[in-house]
C-alpha cells in the first residue's frame, strides 16, 4: 500500500499542471488517480499477477495519451481564434496587454504534464519486462510504442535489452539494426511541426553501428541465417544509395530552401543520359555488399533460391547491375549442370531482354490466331534467325543440350508457354515488345514461340527423354491450339507405354471423349482406354484404381443407353469400389494427398448418389440393395469424420435422396407397412450416426437435429 502511495504522489505535480492548463477538469483528474490506484494495487497483489493485467494497464494510457493530445491541440486552437478575434477588433486594452499575453500563452503551452503519461508508460513497460523476464512480445510492443511517440531516446536501450535475453530472435537484430542506421529523421519531418512545438530527438543514423549489431547476430545465430544476410546485403545497398545522394546534392548543390539544384548546363547526350541515371559512383563502393554475398554462399554454399533473392534484393536499388551480374556469375558457376541454375539463368536473361526493350519504342499491332503447321514453309526463317537477339531462347539451347532431362525439357517448355500467353493476351505494346523482333506483331511472336516450342517437343521425342509430366504439357499445349487429334496421338502412344499410369490414362480418355463430342473419331473411345486402364492398374495402387474406376463408371452412365449387359457391367465396377473403399481411414483421399487431383475425382460418395439415381431412373429393385450395401455392408458410410467437406456434402444429398426413394415408394399392406417405417428409421439412425462424427461443423450438428426430429416423427406416427 505504501508504495502504491509513493508511486501516486508523483504524480501531483504533472496532473495539477494538466487541470491548471484546461487539458483536464477536476472530475477527470479524480477518475483518472482512482483508475490507476485501482490498477497499482492489482499490480501489488502477491500471487495471481498476470500480464493482461499490466496490458491492461498500459493500453488505458495510451488511450489517455491520446486524449491529451487532442484536448491539447483543442485547447491551443480555442487561444489562437481568441487571439484572432482580438487583433481583427482593433481593441486598444489587448494592444496594452499585448507583452503579458504572450508571456501567458507560452506558458500555457506547455508543461511538465505533457510528458507526464508516456513516462509512466516507460515505467509501466519497464516493470513489465522485469516482472516477466523480458517476453519477445512486450519487447516488440514496447519498440512500436516507442517508435510510435517518438521515444527515440529510449530505442537503443529497448533493442539492448531485447537482444540480450532473445539472442535468437532474428527479426529482432534486424530491427535494432535498420533503428541504428536510418534513425527516425524522415518520420520527424513527414509528420510535420506537432501544435504546441512537440518535436523528438534525432536518434540513429549511424552504418557502424549498424554494420556491428548485424555481424553480432550473424556470429550468435550462426552463419545459416538466410535471412540475416539477405538484410545486412540490404543494409551495404542503402548505404550506397546514401552516398549516391549525398554525391549528387554536392555536385548539384543546394537552392535556397534546401533542395538539389537543377542541372540546367547544355551538354551531349551522353552526359545527359548520364545526369538522367544518377550520379555515377566508384564501383569499389559495391566491394562490401559481393564480401558479403561471397561469406554468404559460403556459408549456405547448396541453396541456389538464396542466391536469387541476392538478385532480387539487388532490384530494388539503381546501379547494380554489376552486382546482379556478379551473383548470377556465381550461379552459373556453381550450379551449371542442375535444372534450377538453368531456370534461373533463362528467367535473368529474360529480365534483361524486358529492361533493355524499355529503351525502344514499337508500333506492332495485335491481331490474328495462333497455330502450328508441321509442314515445311519456304518463306520462314531459320532455327537461329528466329532466337536472334533474344538471349533467353539462346540459353534454352544450351540447357537442353548440357541437361538433356524431362524436368529440364518441361521447364523450358511452360516457360516458352508462359510467354505466349502473355503475347496473346492483349496487353499493351510496352509490356510485351522485348519479345518482338522486326516489323513482327504480337501474334507472329507468339507463331514463332509456338514453333520453338513444338520443336522442343520434337526433341524431346527424338532424344527419348520422355515423362507424364512432360506429355501432359505437351497434349495441354496441342489442345490450347486448336490439334485435339495429334494431342490424342501424343497420349495414345505414351499411355500405351506406360499402362498403368492413371493419370495418363484419364486424361488420353478426357480427350477421346472431347473429339466425340466434337464429331470426330478417336483411336479409341473413351469408355474402352478406361476399361483397359483398370485391367492394368492393379488393384493395391488404391488411388490411381479408383481415379480410374470412378471415372469409368460416370462414363458408362452418361454415354450407355441402359441394358442387361451395361446393368451387369455396373454393378460389378460397383462391387470393386465398395471393395476397394473399405474403411474411411483408408479412404483414396487420404492415400493421394500429394496426387495433382482433384476432390470431385476422389468423391466416392458423388458417384454412389450418381449410380444409385441411375438405378432409380432405370431398374427400381435395384436401387434399395445398393444404398443397403453402402451403408449397412461396408465401413465408408460409417463416419465422415475422415471425409473432405464436398465428400460429406455428397453424402448428405446420398443419404436425402435414399430417404426420398422410400417415401416416394409406400406399401399398401400392413406387414409391408411395417417393414417400410423400420427402414426409414434405419435410415434416419445411420444418418444420425454418420454426421454425429462431424458435429465440429454448427452446420452438421443442426443436420444431426434434423434427422433426429424425423427419426422421432417416424417411429411415433401411426
Amino acid at each position: 500500500m505504501e508504495q502504491v502511495q509513493s508511486i501516486l504522489e508523483r504524480m501531483v505535480a504533472p496532473l495539477k499542471d494538466l487541470r491548471d492548463r484546461g487539458i483536464f477538469t477536476q472530475e477527470e483528474i479524480h477518475s483518472i488517480v482512482q483508475r490507476r490506484r485501482s490498477s497499482e494495487m492489482t499490480l501489488q497483489r502477491r500471487s495471481g499477477v498476470r500480464k493482461s493485467d499490466y496490458l491492461r494497464y498500459i493500453e488505458e494510457e495510451v488511450l489517455l495519451e491520446r486524449l491529451r493530445k487532442l484536448r491539447k491541440q483543442k485547447v491551443l486552437l480555442e487561444m489562437r481564434n481568441k487571439k484572432r478575434e482580438a487583433q481583427e477588433n482593433d481593441e486598444e486594452e489587448e494592444d496594452d496587454e499585448e507583452p503579458g499575453r504572450r508571456k501567458k500563452h507560452a506558458y500555457q503551452t506547455s508543461g511538465p504534464g505533457d510528458a507526464h503519461i508516456v513516462s509512466h508508460l516507460h515505467f509501466i513497460y519497464q516493470r513489465t519486462l522485469k516482472k516477466f523476464k523480458y517476453p519477445i512480445d512486450v519487447v516488440l510492443n514496447y519498440a512500436q510504442f516507442a517508435r510510435d511517440f517518438k521515444s527515440f531516446h529510449m530505442m537503443s536501450r529497448i533493442y539492448a535489452e531485447g537482444l540480450q535475453h532473445h539472442p535468437r530472435e532474428e527479426g529482432l537484430w534486424i530491427e535494432a539494426a535498420s533503428f541504428e542506421f536510418f534513425g527516425y529523421v524522415a518520420q520527424d519531418y513527414e509528420n510535420g511541426p506537432q501544435i504546441g512545438g512537440e518535436t523528438s530527438t534525432v536518434m540513429g543514423s549511424s552504418i557502424q553501428n549498424a554494420r556491428v549489431l548485424m555481424q553480432r547476430g550473424l556470429r550468435i545465430n550462426g552463419k545459416n541465417s538466410q535471412e540475416l544476410w539477405l538484410q545486412y546485403f540490404a543494409l551495404e545497398l542503402h548505404y550506397v544509395q546514401k552516398l549516391r545522394g549525398r554525391r549528387e546534392i554536392l555536385e548539384l548543390g543546394l537552392n535556397k530552401d534546401g533542395l538539389p539544384l537543377e542541372d540546367e548546363s547544355e551538354g551531349s547526350d551522353e552526359e545527359n543520359d548520364q545526369g538522367k541515371r544518377g550520379v555515377q559512383l566508384p564501383s569499389t563502393l559495391l566491394l562490401p555488399s559481393q564480401i558479403i554475398f561471397k561469406n554468404a554462399i559460403k556459408a549456405i554454399p547448396g541453396n541456389i533460391q538464396f542466391r536469387l533473392r541476392f538478385v532480387e534484393t539487388c532490384r530494388m536499388f539503381p546501379q547494380t547491375e554489376q552486382l546482379e551480374q556478379y551473383v548470377m556469375d556465381s550461379v552459373t558457376e556453381d550450379f551449371g549442370e542442375s535444372v534450377e541454375g538453368w531456370v534461373a539463368r533463362i528467367s535473368y536473361a529474360d529480365e534483361g531482354c524486358k529492361k533493355r526493350a524499355s529503351k525502344r519504342g514499337t508500333g506492332n499491332e495485335d491481331v490474328g490466331f495462333l497455330t502450328v503447321d508441321n509442314e515445311e514453309d519456304e518463306g520462314r526463317p531459320t532455327k537461329k534467325a528466329r532466337k536472334e537477339g533474344d538471349p533467353a531462347l539462346a540459353l534454352i539451347d544450351e540447357a537442353l543440350e548440357a541437361v538433356p532431362t524431362p524436368p529440364m525439357y518441361l521447364e523450358c517448355a511452360r516457360f516458352l508457354r508462359m510467354r505466349i500467353k502473355t503475347l496473346l493476351e492483349g496487353r499493351d505494346e510496352d509490356e510485351i515488345k522485348y519479345l518482338l523482333q522486326s516489323s513482327e506483331n504480337s501474334v507472329e511472336a507468339a507463331q514463332r514461340h509456338a514453333e520453338i516450342l513444338d520443336g522442343i517437343y520434337l526433341s524431346a521425342n527424338e532424344n527419348k527423354v520422355s515423362s507424364t509430366s512432360l506429355t501432359l504439357d505437351n497434349a495441354d499445349f496441342l489442345l490450347s491450339i486448336g490439334l485435339p487429334a495429334k494431342a490424342e496421338q501424343v497420349l495414345a502412344a505414351a499411355s500405351r507405354a506406360d499402362i498403368v499410369d492413371a493419370s495418363l490414362q484419364l486424361r488420353w480418355s478426357q480427350v477421346s471423349q472431347r473429339m466425340e463430342a466434337a464429331g470426330m473419331k478417336p483411336s479409341s473411345s473413351s469408355v474402352s482406354i478406361l476399361r483397359r486402364a483398370l485391367r492394368n492398374i492393379p488393384m493395391h495402387d488404391r488411388a490411381s484404381y479408383l481415379m480410374v474406376l470412378t471415372e469409368l463408371m460416370n462414363q458408362i452412365m452418361i454415354t450407355g443407353p441402359p441394358s442387361k449387359p451395361v446393368d451387369e457391367e455396373l454393378k460389378a465396377l460397383f462391387q470393386k469400389m465398395l471393395l476397394v473403399a473399405q474403411g474411411s481411414e483408408f479412404s483414396a483421399r487420404s492415400e493421394s494427398k500429394n496426387e495433382e487431383t482433384d476432390d470431385e475425382e476422389q468423391n466416392l460418395a458423388a458417384v454412389f448418389l450418381s449410380y444409385f439415381r441411375y438405378t432409380v431412373l432405370n431398374n427400381t429393385s435395384a436401387s434399395r440393395s445398393i444404398y443397403t450395401s453402402v451403408l449397412y455392408h461396408s465401413n465408408y458410410g460409417k463416419k465422415c469424420s475422415e471425409m473432405s467437406a464436398v465428400e460429406i456434402q455428397s453424402m448428405k444429398l446420398f443419404y436425402d435422396a435414399c430417404i426420398q426413394f422410400e417415401m416416394t415408394n409406400k406399401p399398401s399392406t400392413s406387414k409391408e407397412k411395417n417393414l417400410h417405417k423400420r427402414q426409414l428409421c434405419k435410415l434416419y439412425e445411420s444418418a444420425v450416426s454418420c454426421f454425429s462424427s462431424a458435429q465440429n461443423d454448427s452446420r452438421w450438428r443442426k443436420v444431426v437435429d434434423e434427422y433426429r426430429k424425423q427419426l422421432q416423427r417416424e417411429k411415433y406416427s401411426l
